[in-house]
């Protein structure tokens, strides 16, 4: 069984480093002459995304407040009586950006958001703390939901990424596919 094992892999190897060889013609790329990813989220903004009836639903009554992180992500600050989440988008922050972040993070499981890729984390040092983000992949970038109960309020980080994960998907069907 070993024998065969590894000869099926030196003989899949040995082939796909000569089809690698010809599928360029044996030539390099040029990567000025490679388009850049466009930026769908350009014209997506975390505080228009959600409807006046949709945050409603949430418990949101006021509008959003603008919050940037100065890291380069935009968001939007809406509140409740018993909670708060914050809508962000990182134009640039794919989910390869995210899973470089791993470490980071106590949770992290990749899920699915509707139809997009997911990421679902709780940061080091909040579990337990009612807060968790849902991450929304968006063509080379990322929109994500920071859910938080208030401290008198606390859940579980289940149920506080449960409600994270309510929000993102009606969130990931607003945006750019």
């Amino acid at each position: 069984m070993r024998t065969t094992r590894l000869t099926v892999a030196v003989v899949g190897t040995a082939a796909g480093f000569l089809l690698a060889g010809c599928s360029t013609g044996g030539g390099s790329v040029d990567p000025t002459t490679a388009p850049a990813p466009k930026n769908v989220l350009a014209d997506v903004d975390p505080c228009t995304v959600l409807s006046a009836e949709e945050l409603q639903q949430f418990g949101v009554t006021e509008p959003g407040e603008p919050v940037d992180q100065g890291i380069g992500e935009q968001g939007c600050d809406f509140d409740t009586d018993t909670s708060g989440f914050t809508i962000y988008k990182g134009e640039t922050d794919s989910i390869a950006y995210w899973q470089g972040q791993r470490d980071k993070f106590a949770i992290f499981e990749e899920n699915k958001v509707g139809s997009s890729n997911g990421i679902k984390q709780v940061t080091k040092g909040a579990v337990g703390q009612s807060l968790c983000s849902q991450v929304i992949e968006v063509g080379s970038g990322s929109v994500s939901v920071q859910f938080g109960y208030d401290a008198d309020k606390k859940q579980s980080d289940e149920a506080t990424c449960a409600k994270a994960m309510e929000i993102a998907q009606v969130v990931e069907t607003k945006l750019p596919k």
